[in-house]
């Protein structure tokens, strides 16, 4: 026996992203993830900073900095993923506050979640990441709150 179905809901890709929490924390993860990769290209070209997130997370999957152009890509697309579970995390933790100045607290989370990777390397005394240069850790710390800004205004954006 066929059904018929009278009205077909639709339901934009914003709509479904809102409706899922995870997927809406991740989504915006990754497109902080890849705005703070692109500010992080910039800083590299226009000032003396030297280091990728892809180093650091390339470090962090093969003990080295990435020599080759695969694992620097490697690196990248694990920074993004990274960057989607935290904003992840991110969007659970918000049920915990309130979604006032959402933006705020997103930008000191992303300067939290630096402090706590960036600390690993320290405490653990992971071989390319136990010391850090007064710039890396300035261009990494803005780069981080940058997530944070650009991750708290997706969750807003796809809110609207």
């Amino acid at each position: 026996m066929k059904y018929k179905i009278k009205h077909q809901i639709k339901t934009s890709f914003k709509e479904r992203i809102r409706n899922d929490r995870f997927i809406l924390g991740f989504v915006s993860g990754l497109i902080a993830a890849i705005a703070m990769s692109i500010l992080n290209i910039i800083i590299i070209y226009t000032t003396p900073a030297k280091n990728l997130y892809a180093d650091f997370v390339g470090i962090m999957l093969f003990g080295t900095k990435p020599d080759s152009l695969a694992e620097i890509i490697i690196g990248s697309i694990a920074h993004i993923f990274l960057g989607g579970v935290i904003g992840a995390i991110f969007s659970y933790l918000i049920l915990l506050i309130s979604k006032d100045y959402l933006i705020i607290k997103a930008t000191i989370f992303g300067a939290l979640m630096f402090f706590i990777l960036f600390s690993f390397g320290v405490i653990f005394k992971i071989t390319g990441l136990e010391y850090s240069m007064l710039l890396t850790v300035v261009t990494k710390s803005i780069g981080s709150a940058f997530y944070g800004f650009v991750l708290g205004y997706s969750i807003l954006s796809f809110n609207k």
